[in-house]
């Protein structure tokens, strides 16, 4: 029992780490309206949506994804990361 309490916090957390991160780089590109700052928060916004699908996985089997989907997701959110820090 005390697992998946563990679990339910650390998936909570993580939930409100990304979208702090989300929203400091999202108000970032709205103050200086660049496209390294649009792709940085375009994956990042990625990672946060991942999260707020993840969640519910806690709550019942029927929203479980496979780790190749999670694999996908991760690597369309990094690539838009990888596009803000090459784009010069």
């Amino acid at each position: 029992m005390s697992l998946e309490l563990v679990d339910i916090a650390i998936r909570v957390t993580l939930v409100i780490a990304t979208g702090i991160l989300f929203s400091i780089v999202f108000l970032a590109y709205l103050r200086l309206k660049n496209r390294k700052l649009l792709f940085l928060s375009v994956g990042f916004g990625v990672f946060f949506a991942h999260a707020l699908i993840y969640v519910p996985q806690i709550f019942g089997p029927a929203y479980t994804i496979s780790e190749n989907a999670h694999l996908l997701i991760h690597l369309v959110a990094l690539t838009f990361i990888l596009l803000s820090t090459l784009k010069d």
